[in-house]
């Protein structure tokens, strides 16, 4: 018998397979690029190691590209291939299934089996990773919090990754709104795992909805030696340092941080593009003009036209298709979503529900019918969190609107979002901003209607 470094028992044909499968986890909890050169290593030991075959499967899945998922599929298909002729204990049988749930359309089922896992094997970091980033996805913040909540008693700093652990738990607190708990957990997981850029992007979080924007650059660049080892995650955390410098009025900056980090490598990565689109959307609604940059964003969004994994990423390729003026490609691509949206499944779920009318409503606002844009948008705007990502990255809808909302004159809907929002976000120099153009707007209106009152009293009657 077999056991990892937590002393789970592990089914592999020898413990070399099993050392460079710990070694791979930990990487993975620490966003590295040499995580694939660790989960290679491992299957070099163990072509049919069924938790590495496993772990590739979901680790394809969360990439979100059609092209993509035939491996997800392959890797499936050999770990089952492996239980057949090896066997598995039960919390790789339960991971396996989860695995071939979410290949065949059944996210939310899967997430239910592995935060299930949890109770069995709370020190199971693989579990409590995948968990975690399919619950985040799923736009899941309550569920990451709960998840990470019930483990919390069996870890210590005795047990190998712990910091990581911390890192994600910071991030479901600040999701949920707890954010001085969060940024306590967040700082204690990175003073024990330095390397940990989630736990680093979950203070970065807390900085950021707490108005703090000074403190969240300092803190960013307290550990950028660090996370700039990350894969792609790296460019993620170049655009919080963005969002930071936004906040302060420093757009030249924010334009280099674009041009050196985030865009420097012109990835295809849903999440890259992600980053890119609401960064530069976000810019030009400061009135910053971003010269031709949609038009590399453009052009790899429609590349996406057939994929629609998520709608989150689908949100951000439509924004970028239609900033650069392509209501050809963006009239295609929300066609084959409507046909993404139909049939059964977690995906087609969300699309129907969620990603339609949030579609809908970027097509409107970009091409002018920005009363069309709050009539999609609004009905659905409380539980946008569905479609994944984070608070600070939906924020860019959020944002979109508002500014719909004022331009279409409908100042009452646009006040009670900018309440809300300051709210969850005092003081936030953006909201505050808005809130004063409605009320000059509604001064000015005021004034109008006094002088067209006035003018009709002194016409003389006829």
């Amino acid at each position: 018998m077999l056991f990892d470094c937590r002393g789970h028992a592990v089914t592999a044909l020898n413990q070399n397979a099993v050392d460079h499968f710990d070694n791979t986890v930990s990487l993975f909890l620490a966003h590295s690029k040499k995580t694939p050169d660790a989960l290679g290593l491992t299957l070099a030991a163990d072509p049919q190691m069924v938790l590495a075959l496993i772990a590739k499967g979901f680790f394809y899945k969360m990439l979100a590209k059609v092209e993509t998922d035939p491996v997800a599929l392959e890797a499936l298909f050999k770990a089952k291939l492996s239980v057949r002729e090896r066997g598995a204990n039960h919390r790789e049988s339960e991971l396996l299934t989860a695995l071939e749930e979410w290949c065949y359309g059944n996210l939310d089922k899967a997430i239910l089996r592995l935060d299930a896992l949890l109770d069995d094997y709370p020190l199971d970091a693989l579990s409590v990773k995948i968990t975690h980033a399919c619950q985040f996805i799923r736009g899941q913040n309550h569920g990451m919090r709960a998840s990470t909540t019930k483990i919390m008693s069996s870890w210590n700093e005795g047990v190998r990754d712990y910091g990581f652990i911390l890192g994600c738990h910071s991030f479901g607190l600040e999701e949920t709104g707890s954010y001085a708990e969060a940024e306590k957990t967040g700082k204690r997981g990175v003073e024990i795992a330095p390397n940990d850029a989630w736990g680093t992007h979950a203070v970065g979080h807390v900085l950021e909805m707490s108005n703090r924007p000074s403190e969240g650059i300092n803190w960013l660049k307290q550990y950028q030696n660090e996370w700039e080892n990350c894969n792609n995650f790296s460019y993620h955390m170049h655009w919080h340092m963005a969002l930071f410098h936004l906040e302060l009025g420093q757009k030249d900056e924010v334009l280099r941080l674009y041009d050196s980090y985030i865009r420097k490598d012109h990835t295809d990565d849903f999440r890259d593009i992600s980053n890119g689109v609401s960064l530069l959307y976000r810019l030009e609604l400061e009135g910053v003009n971003v010269g031709n940059r949609w038009e590399e964003m453009a052009k790899l969004s429609a590349n996406h036209v057939n994929d629609h994994s998520l709608a989150f990423a689908d949100a951000h390729y439509l924004l970028a298709i239609l900033s650069s003026g392509n209501t050809k490609a963006a009239d295609a691509f929300i066609e084959t979503m409507r046909e993404k949206a139909q049939g059964e499944g977690t995906t087609q779920e969300i699309f129907r529900n969620f990603g339609m009318p949030l579609a809908k409503a970027i097509h409107a606002c970009k091409t002018g019918n920005d009363a069309q844009c709050v009539d999609h948008l609004l009905p659905v705007f409380d539980d946008l969190q569905q479609i994944g990502g984070s608070h600070a990255q939906r924020d860019v809808f959020h944002r979109l609107l508002i500014d719909a909302s004022i331009r279409a004159e409908r100042y009452s809907t646009a006040k009670d979002l900018l309440n809300t929002r300051l709210k969850q976000r005092p003081e936030n120099p953006w909201a505050m901003k808005r809130l004063a153009k409605i009320q000059t707007a509604a001064k000015v209106e005021k004034t109008s209607v006094k002088s067209e009152h006035k003018e009709l009293a002194s016409t003389p009657a006829q």
